[in-house]
C-alpha cells in the first residue's frame, strides 16, 4: 500500500468517525432535551385523542375516558386532585373514567408500565380496570389533566365553600371515589379503636414543602402556630383528642410534648428531614420493603382519617384539599391563610 492510498483511507476513516460522533452527539442532545417527546406533547397531549382497536369487539356501557398525568414526583393527593379534574370531565361528557398511574413514572412505582399505582389506594371510578379499558373497540386517551379545572388548593374560599365549588367536588367524590380495600381496612380499624371520641384533625406539612417554599404555593404555619390554635379549639369546642397528620418526626414530637395522651398519631414511618440539604420528599426512602407503596398507603390512610374527623385545623395543601373533597363537612374548620410563597 503506497502512502497516497494510506492517507486517503485515513481521511475516510476520520470522516466516518466524525460523522458517527456527530450522530451520537445529536442523539444525546435529543434525548437530553426530549425534543421529540415535547414536540408530540404539544401536538397531541393538550387535547383528547381517540384510539381505535381495529380487531377488538369489546364494548362497554359508555365511552371510556382514560385520565392521565405526566408529572413524576409529586405527592399522591396532587395526583388525586388532578385526577378529579379528569373524572369530572368524563362525568360531564357521559363517559366512564379510568385513571392511569401506570403509563408514566410516578413516586409510587419503580418503573412505568408494570402496575397501576392508582389501584393501590383507590378503586377505579368507572368500575373497569385500565387493562380492560385498553381492550375497548374505542377509547379516548385524555389530555394531561394539568389542563383541566380542579379543586383550588391555593384559595381559602374553596376550603370554606364560600363560592359553592367545594359542593361540586364533593358530589364528584361521592359518586366516583372509593378507597382500596387496604385503605378501608386501616381506616375502619382507626375508627373502631377511637369510637365515641370527638376528634380534632390537624394537618401540618413540613419537610421539603417548608424547606423549598415552592413559588405560588400556600405558606405553611409553624408547628407552634398550629399547636396554639389546636389548644385554643380543644378548650373551646370540647374535643377529646387531636389527630395529627404530618410526615415530619420533629413536628410529631412537638405535638406529643404539647398534647400527651390526647394526641393520636398515624401508624406510619415519620421522616427525620435534613433541612440543610433540602432533598425532595419523592427521592427519600426508608429502609423497608415496598417503601414507595407503603408511603402512599400511609398518606392515603392519614387523609382518609382527616376526612372523617369531627373538626379540622389545616394549612392549604394537596392532601388537605383532597380530604376536604372526601369529607362530608366538619363541625369546626379553621384554615391557615398566610399567603403564597414568592
Amino acid at each position: 500500500m503506497n502512502n497516497t492510498t494510506a492517507l486517503t483511507q485515513s481521511k475516510t476513516k476520520q470522516k466516518r468517525t466524525t460523522f458517527f460522533s456527530l450522530i451520537k452527539k445529536f442523539i444525546r442532545t435529543v434525548d437530553r432535551n426530549r425534543f421529540l417527546y415535547h414536540t408530540c406533547h404539544r401536538i397531541f397531549w393538550g387535547r383528547d385523542v381517540v384510539k381505535h382497536n381495529i380487531f377488538s369487539k369489546v364494548e362497554f356501557s359508555k365511552p371510556i375516558y382514560i385520565v392521565r398525568r405526566e408529572a413524576k414526583f409529586v405527592g399522591l393527593f396532587s395526583y388525586f386532585i388532578r385526577a378529579l379534574g379528569g373524572i369530572a370531565y368524563a362525568d360531564e361528557h357521559n363517559m366512564l373514567p379510568v385513571v392511569d398511574m401506570k403509563t408514566h413514572l410516578n413516586a409510587y412505582i419503580d418503573k412505568p408500565g408494570v402496575v397501576n399505582s392508582w389501584d393501590y389506594y383507590f378503586e377505579q371510578p368507572g368500575g373497569i380496570s385500565l387493562e380492560q379499558a385498553l381492550t375497548a373497540k374505542e377509547y379516548t386517551l385524555g389530555r394531561d389533566c394539568e389542563f383541566l379545572p380542579t379543586p383550588d388548593y391555593n384559595n381559602a374560599d374553596f376550603f370554606y365553600n364560600r363560592d359553592g365549588k367545594l359542593d361540586y367536588w364533593r358530589k364528584i367524590c361521592q359518586k366516583y371515589i372509593r378507597f382500596s380495600p387496604e385503605v378501608n381496612k386501616r381506616l375502619n380499624a382507626f375508627k373502631d379503636k377511637h369510637s365515641g371520641k370527638k376528634i380534632l384533625g390537624v394537618l401540618v406539612r413540613g419537610t421539603d414543602y417548608v424547606a423549598l417554599k415552592p413559588q405560588g404555593h400556600p405558606i405553611q404555619p409553624t408547628p407552634e402556630e398550629a399547636i396554639a390554635k389546636a389548644k385554643e379549639v380543644m378548650n373551646e369546642k370540647n374535643f377529646d383528642a387531636v389527630y395529627l397528620a404530618t410526615e415530619d418526626v420533629n413536628i410529631a414530637q412537638k405535638f406529643k410534648n404539647a398534647f400527651g395522651e390526647k394526641l393520636l398519631l398515624p401508624e406510619q414511618n415519620f421522616l427525620d428531614y435534613d433541612y440543610n440539604s433540602k432533598p425532595l420528599l419523592a427521592f427519600l426512602s426508608a429502609e423497608r420493603d415496598n417503601d414507595k407503596y407503603l408511603r402512599g398507603l400511609e398518606y392515603a390512610v392519614s387523609m382518609a382519617i382527616i376526612a372523617n374527623c369531627d373538626g379540622l385545623i389545616t394549612s392549604m395543601t394537596g392532601g388537605s384539599t383532597g380530604a376536604m373533597c372526601l369529607s362530608k363537612g366538619y363541625e369546626y374548620l379553621y384554615v391557615f391563610d398566610l399567603g403564597l410563597y414568592k
